[in-house]
């Protein structure tokens, strides 16, 4: 026995090698020891591509010890965990960006709304094909949807939509009057709904109908739940400081390539949402839509109620101001998605039809984008 237990060990550390790798690119990033030259040349390319690289890595570790969490504190308190994690990277990697050496107003807007179109579209319409394979109309608890729509269409209306119509400032850019408005009205209705998913209409958001999948769930082996907190907060760690180091390298890396700035944004949300995305597919595949549907929309409505006030917060202290007014190309494909997802999850059953819709309309966000790049300025 104690010569089994080495090899289970050093198997163990070097499951965490993401962590510890995140952790030391992370403090030579703060510290400056990356190459100095601009990201278009040779060293700087490799160094943001390396940095990219380990925030994803890093963050996979964390959502993977954040579902470990999830699995011990069960529902809903495991997918208000599992979505927290994955909006701390958000924020993290946000304000990097927007606060570096040539900082983008727009990045909080451009990945907002990626995230918004990634999920409603992308991961939604694949978890739904998934889910619907064969041809049968896969059944959830549709209080859940019910519950979440009406936030995350306001939530998404009065951030991303309203701002691009007062009169107050051109553009879509806001007052300070309206910016606080904005960002205490985010922060106030995502609080209000953690507090009833948590408490009182917890029921909304359980698993509905598959008592003996979650039974099985929960007789294999878990580390225990101070272990992952702890590798949970590292991996946070590692990925904040990272990001920090990323800064204004994702403009720089668009800008060498000639490629159009909101796929920033695509980017972002692409490293935020891997993790989420691949335990919502993995949870499609096991025809659980109802776990899939919790982490889409908890996501979708966290990344709305939590990165909003925090870029308007650090608006007040840097003076760095945020856009957050879609283009009408934009609005009109949001308030489409909005109605489409709305219309999807109303019976409490999805089929592959309605996946192919929504992944329809994600293929459309992506050549809108390349045909507004297109137009000369």
């Amino acid at each position: 026995m104690r010569g089994g237990k080495h090899p289970r060990s050093l198997s163990a550390l070097f499951a965490e090698l993401p962590i510890i790798i995140g952790l030391a690119t992370g403090l030579a990033a703060i510290a400056h020891w990356g190459p100095s030259e601009q990201v278009g040349g040779y060293a700087g390319l490799l160094w943001t591509a390396w940095l990219i690289s380990a925030i994803a890595a890093a963050a996979l570790r964390a959502m993977t010890h954040a579902d470990r969490v999830a699995e011990r504190l069960g529902e809903p308190l495991g997918t208000i965990i599992l979505t927290i994690s994955a909006i701390i990277i958000e924020v993290a990697a946000v304000c990097a960006v927007m606060l570096g050496a040539d900082g983008d107003p727009d990045v909080a807007r451009d990945t907002m709304f990626a995230v918004i179109m990634l999920i409603l579209n992308l991961l939604l319409g694949v978890c739904m094909m998934m889910s619907g394979w064969g041809g049968k109309e896969r059944e959830f608890n549709p209080q859940s949807s019910h519950a979440y729509l009406p936030l995350l269409i306001t939530l998404a209306c009065i951030t991303l939509v309203l701002p691009r119509f007062t009169r107050s400032s051109p553009g879509g850019w806001m007052s300070d009057p309206m910016e606080l408005f904005v960002g205490m009205s985010s922060l106030v209705l995502y609080g209000v709904f953690l507090l009833m998913q948590s408490t009182r209409h917890r029921t909304f958001f359980a698993h509905h109908g598959f008592p003996e999948r979650q039974a099985k769930r929960g007789h294999h082996a878990l580390p225990s739940l101070r272990r992952s907190l702890v590798l949970l907060i590292l991996a946070l760690v590692a990925v904040v400081a990272m990001a920090e180091g990323l800064g204004g390298r994702t403009r720089d890396l668009l800008e060498a390539w000639d490629l159009p700035l909101p796929l920033g944004g695509i980017l972002i949300a692409l490293l935020v949402l891997a993790p989420e995305g691949l335990a919502a597919i993995s949870a499609a595949r096991r025809q659980d839509m109802q776990r899939s549907i919790n982490i889409l929309l908890g996501s979708a409505l966290a990344t709305i109620g939590l990165t909003v006030p925090t870029v308007i917060g650090i608006r007040f202290v840097t003076g760095v101001t945020p856009q957050l007014g879609l283009e009408p190309p934009f609005i009109v494909l949001l308030a489409c998605t909005c109605l489409v997802t709305a219309l999807s999850l109303a019976r409490g059953r999805v089929s592959i039809l309605q996946g192919m819709v929504h992944i329809l309309l994600f293929i459309a966000w992506i050549v809108t984008i390349l045909d507004e790049a297109s137009v000369p300025s």
